[in-house]
């Protein structure tokens, strides 16, 4: 029997190609919304170590909720913690993030705790 009657070699491609399009899928829904959590992550950091010293915590949690709506990720005021004492800061931000997988919504959270001190 040759190869093109039974068939064999054209459902294997197609179930490759049909994996090859949802895990092309999955990461075009999911790593576009990691990388602005993770983006907002490094923004509190660089913020919590240089800005916030001349910024009142409503200040602080204003400029970051503002990043947040730039970067379109679901952050609220009351997601945000804000502790200053003496030369520490510590900045809490915990929101969840929504990703629409067509068959399934997953919700990626997350809890981002960063301290610093100031000299």
């Amino acid at each position: 029997m040759r190869d093109h009657e039974r068939g064999d070699g054209k459902f294997t491609l197609f179930v490759l190609l049909v994996l090859l399009a949802i895990v092309i899928f999955v990461l075009v829904k999911v790593v576009p919304a990691r990388v602005n959590a993770y983006e907002l992550k490094d923004f509190i950091e660089i913020y919590a170590r240089t800005e916030s010293w001349g910024h009142s915590p409503e200040q602080t949690k204003k400029d970051i909720l503002a990043k947040a709506q730039v970067l379109k990720l679901n952050v609220d005021e009351k997601n945000i913690q804000i502790n200053k004492q003496g030369p520490n800061i510590s900045i809490r931000v915990t929101f969840d993030v929504p990703v629409d997988l067509k068959v399934y919504t997953w919700v990626m959270h997350y809890d981002f705790n960063l301290s610093a001190e100031h000299y």
